[in-house]
């Protein structure tokens, strides 16, 4: 038996169904809620959907129906909690798992192994696994597009098929997030070398004709709708809007940080860590002959290169030039290309084999569990589950509306959990409040972990505070919720 299908093939399997089983935990016990940010918006869309009043506008969140009708079936069936919310990225991320497994039962169990674990523990994955947001679905259309070219490219499968599955991930990730034309690049570039070597031309003639006639059909429905082919493209030039983490608004010395050393730094403190350490010896090794993948296998270090690359210069509007945010959720997708570019370059390295044959390996695998520990150890960190039960206990249950002052998540989600539903209550962001429009038997609710210091919310909650001291009123406690603060206003008592 080579060195590649070194364990049995039942060990493989009982390995890949521990690290279902260890996926599904992790996803349950590491979630810590809805975020509000991104995540609520997409639910209140989805239940939009489910209620017959969605409509796409000019919040260009509106167009990610690849994103936002998956969530409306499955929280139509399963109800609307902080699991079903999570349960669309979930199962990408498990379908991603598996097809990491597929892999390397077909070219090396530890291929298998080795990137099934490694997105187990992952930061980012574990992150976006939890919580409502685009990136597992686009990262597994990325993923599971170039796994389709992978096995053209290896003479396997009905290539009619597979640039039929390539062409729907690819129009299917492109519905849930435009950033993916990241990978364009990458695309054009499969294309240009596999015609100059004369190969796969069957294959990419059917998936470029399927993705032109995908977009053309995208934009003419906007035309008809809207009377705007590119009325996606443009909402989002028109949404684009200066912030801290935007670079079209900053000067010529930010740009050149930006296009030079920032995203070096942003990777350090951004969870890429693993997989980018993990992938860095394949990167660092390639050669000029492995540009031509005559070597499939290399097609994972090319395809992680020029995906940095891209990300790197790409701008995010079409209209001027905005170079991506350094956030590097923007470019989550490549983890697993990164984790496959790294798989195969170990799993022929003599020492890993040295390795896996020693007892270090447990080492390595007990330090990496520790990841995925501490993201359900800190799970409660946001005092989610202490949050929704004192809105269910004192708001949602009582009929009698009131007026409650939160912070700006709580504000802006509250309707969460009224099941989105029509309430009495209402809801107002402390630091957009009239202060002499606050009077006795209003609420004050604090969630520490909530407070946000780029809106400055602690100063305003203590000028908010030094307002109703003025006035003469005091903040009585309500309940006993552990973290999280109720008060109602009341007078001094004498």
């Amino acid at each position: 038996m080579t060195f590649k299908k070194y364990i049995s093939p039942k060990t493989y399997r009982t390995a890949q169904l521990l690290l279902n089983i260890a996926l599904i935990i992790v996803w349950y016990l590491a979630n810590d809620g809805l975020a509000f940010w991104d995540d609520y918006t997409y639910l209140n869309f989805a239940d939009q959907i489910n209620k017959g009043t969605f409509e796409i506008t000019t919040n260009h969140f509106t167009s990610r129906i690849g994103l936002l009708y998956p969530v409306a079936w499955l929280t139509d069936v399963f109800g609307v909690n902080e699991y079903t919310a999570a349960l669309y990225p979930f199962l990408c991320s498990l379908i991603m798992l598996n097809l990491f497994f597929w892999v390397g039962e077909r070219y090396g169990h530890w291929i298998g192994l080795m990137t099934g674990f490694l997105l187990l523990v992952d930061y980012h994955t574990i992150t976006f696994t939890t919580h409502l947001f685009p990136e597992m679905p686009v990262a597994l259309g990325v993923f599971g597009a170039l796994f389709c070219y992978d096995i053209v490219n290896r003479r396997e499968g009905d290539y009619r098929l597979l640039a039929l599955l390539t062409a729907a991930l690819i129009y299917g990730a492109f519905i849930i997030k435009t950033s993916m034309f990241i990978v364009g690049p990458l695309f054009v570039y499969l294309v240009i070398n596999d015609f100059l070597r004369r190969r796969n031309k069957g294959y990419w003639y059917i998936t470029v004709s399927l993705l032109l006639f995908f977009f053309l059909i995208h934009g003419f429905w906007y035309k008809e709708m809207f009377g705007d082919f590119f009325y996606r493209f443009n909402n989002i030039s028109d949404n684009h809007e200066p912030t801290v983490k935007t670079f079209f608004d900053k000067d010529a010395t930010q740009l050149i940080k930006r296009l030079t050393y920032l995203p070096f730094l942003a990777f350090l403190r951004g969870g890429f860590f693993i997989p980018l350490g993990f992938a860095l010896p394949a990167i660092f090794s390639i050669k000029r002959s492995d540009w031509n993948l005559d070597k499939p296998e290399k097609l994972w270090t090319v395809s992680a290169i020029l995906i940095f690359v891209s990300w790197w210069f790409i701008s995010t509007n079409w209209k001027y030039y905005s170079p991506m945010p350094v956030e590097t959720r923007h470019i989550m997708f490549v983890i697993p290309i990164l984790l496959m570019a790294g798989a195969y370059y170990w799993s022929e390295k003599e020492l890993f084999q040295k390795l896996i044959s020693g007892k270090a390996k447990w080492f390595i695998v007990a330090v990496l569990l520790v990841i995925p520990v501490y993201k359900i150890f800190k799970s409660n960190d946001r005092n989610f589950s202490e949050l929704s039960q004192l809105i269910t206990t004192e708001f949602v249950n009582e009929s009698e509306g009131q007026k409650v002052i939160a912070d700006g998540l709580v504000a802006y989600g509250y309707p969460y959990f009224y099941d989105f539903e029509e309430s009495n209550d209402v809801f107002e962001w402390w630091v957009e409040l009239d202060f002499d429009q606050v009077k006795i038997g209003d609420y004050l609710l604090v969630n520490p972990p909530f407070l946000n210091d780029r809106y400055e919310e602690p100063g305003y909650l203590s000028l908010l505070k030094n307002s109703i001291s003025t006035k003469g009123w005091m903040l009585k406690a309500v309940g006993d919720y552990r973290a999280v603060e109720l008060y109602q206003i009341v007078p001094i008592e004498q």
